[in-house]
């Protein structure tokens, strides 16, 4: 078992965890090797935008969601490319912080679950 898949693994039993970042893709948001910090949130308080940790075509990254359709989350880094659609239960968390810098607040989230 790898880190992402121990991440997976934080977040169901946990609800939080923190990753680094591996890749390029999500620049100027995130830099590689930057910590990122996730939460298990609700699929209804995920927006277009947010930059979640999720199971794409087979891999398990961080990228952006770029459109919601009724159930599915399209998938995209921080470029346009897309990865894919998926369901919500391939969302594992949601990047509350990168290093210290809030991208959704705990007040922003409290207002997504109305």
């Amino acid at each position: 078992m790898n880190g992402r898949d121990f991440a997976v693994k934080a977040l169901a039993e946990k609800g939080e965890t923190t990753i680094s970042c591996n890749g390029n893709s999500m620049r100027p948001i995130i830099a590689p090797n930057e910590k990122i910090h996730l939460r298990k949130v609700l699929p209804s308080q995920l927006r277009v935008g947010d930059a979640v940790f999720c199971r794409v075509n087979g891999g398990l990254t961080v990228h952006e969601i770029g459109a919601v359709d009724g159930d599915r989350f399209k998938i995209q880094n921080h470029a346009g490319h897309c990865n894919g659609w998926v369901g919500a239960k391939c969302i594992f968390g949601l990047a509350i912080r990168i290093e210290d810098r809030v991208l959704v607040s705990d007040e922003e989230l409290e207002t997504r679950k109305t």
